[in-house]
């Protein structure tokens, strides 16, 4: 369902909410064609009134956990490409060899997370490749010698921030799994299923109106639990957390190539 358009997925979804809840109030009104629905508004309203609370505050709930899924998601992306920006600065107190191998290293697994990881995320998985060349860039780094108070205090910085690196990376393949249960999704469904059922039960003098107060609350229910859907998985969804601070970190590095200054420079 992830390869759908969100747009074409939220109009699917509604179309089909819309078409159960108006059968579904049709079916009621039509089967007990005795029943005075009008009469029980005002006993109704009151019951409905702390339904509709209580499923409210779930709904609330749970989008504010997912959405706070999803933003920390955003936010360690960035911290772990600021923090291979930060690499490219610190090594600059290494010598040429091992700075200029670190830097390659970098560049390799920007690219790798663009052209790799993110597909690979999309299905859940991730890129092999990636730990491979972040040990190496981790292993040049920390097997080097230093000699003297300038090269270790670089050292240190670039080990410190490949360790940022490595750490976000992890939290970020960590967070590619579902903010909400199977069991979460269950309960929402089945309390979305009462609500709108419970609006079968009212009555109004208008038939044409009250199935729109009905459809109108399958809309808002439907569109914030497919906003649910489509958030859960922080990088699977069309609408997840693009790779755009990696090509933001591989703009800075063409920068880095054309400034000035040599020991920026590969």
């Amino acid at each position: 369902m992830y390869s759908l358009p969100p747009l074409l997925l939220l109009v699917a979804a509604i179309a089909v909410s819309v078409l159960f809840a108006c059968g579904g109030q049709i079916l009621v009104h039509r089967r007990f064609p005795s029943v005075d629905f009008v009469r029980h508004n005002e006993v109704g309203g009151f019951i409905i009134a702390i339904v509709g609370t209580l499923y409210a505050v779930l709904l609330g709930f749970l989008t504010t956990v997912v959405w706070q899924h999803f933003a920390q998601s955003r936010d360690g992306t960035s911290l772990e490409a600021s923090a291979a920006a930060d690499v490219w600065h610190t090594a600059v107190g290494l010598p040429y060899v091992v700075r200029n191998h670190v830097r390659s290293e970098l560049q390799t697994y920007a690219h790798i997370m663009i052209n790799d990881e993110w597909p690979a995320m999309r299905q859940g998985g991730y890129s092999t490749n990636a730990d491979i060349v972040m040990m190496d860039a981790m292993g040049t780094a920390g097997s080097y010698v230093p000699l003297d108070n300038r090269e270790a205090n670089s050292q240190l910085a670039t080990q410190q921030q490949l360790s940022v690196m490595h750490d976000q990376r992890l939290l970020r393949l960590s967070d590619n799994k579902p903010a909400v249960s199977g069991f979460e999704w269950v309960v929402l469904i089945l309390g979305a299923v009462c609500v709108i059922g419970f609006c079968w039960l009212f009555g109004l003098n208008n038939p044409a109106v009250h199935l729109l107060m009905t459809a109108t609350v399958a809309v808002v229910i439907t569109s914030v639990l497919v906003l649910l859907f489509e958030l859960q998985y922080p990088f699977r969804s069309s609408i997840g957390i693009p790779p755009d601070s990696w090509n933001a970190f591989l703009d800075h590095i063409q920068l880095m190539q054309k400034a000035g200054q040599a020991d920026m420079k590969m």
